[in-house]
């Protein structure tokens, strides 16, 4: 085999590779931004109804998962969005931990903003490839 065709079929596996990755990196992030959304939309909705112990358990649940999946969404995403998506979680469950209404519900909306912005920016669109 000459070198013309090896150097072709490293391409070629590297090529299928980048996919297979873009694709798992892409279901990954839209699988982990649902679960986040419905245990968000708990929260949300404890806090409206002032129900505090409720929404601690689901903010610190909402946490959890976080903090599981975040490892593996620094391979993909901009470290910033993560820092934010921590730094927003952190304020809300103190928000929540102190029943302060207003201002739980405001980081929680700045929350919900970074989660569905990031899922954004990694859906598979002409937009995100130019």
């Amino acid at each position: 085999m000459n070198s013309g065709k090896i150097v072709l079929t490293i391409n070629f596996i590297t090529l299928i590779l980048i996919i297979i990755l873009g694709i798992y990196e892409i279901r990954t992030i839209e699988r982990d931004t649902i679960s986040f959304m419905e245990n968000l939309n708990d929260v949300k909705k404890s806090v409206e109804a002032s129900n505090w112990d409720n929404a601690y358990k689901n903010i610190e649940l909402l946490n959890k998962n976080w903090e599981r999946k975040k490892q593996l969404w620094s391979f993909f995403v901009n470290h910033n969005e993560i820092d934010n998506i921590s730094m927003y979680l952190k304020q809300s469950i103190e928000y929540i931990k102190h029943r302060d209404n207003i201002e739980a519900m405001a980081s929680l909306a700045i929350l919900e903003h970074y989660l569905t912005h990031i899922s954004e920016i990694e859906k598979l669109r002409i937009e995100n490839i130019i």
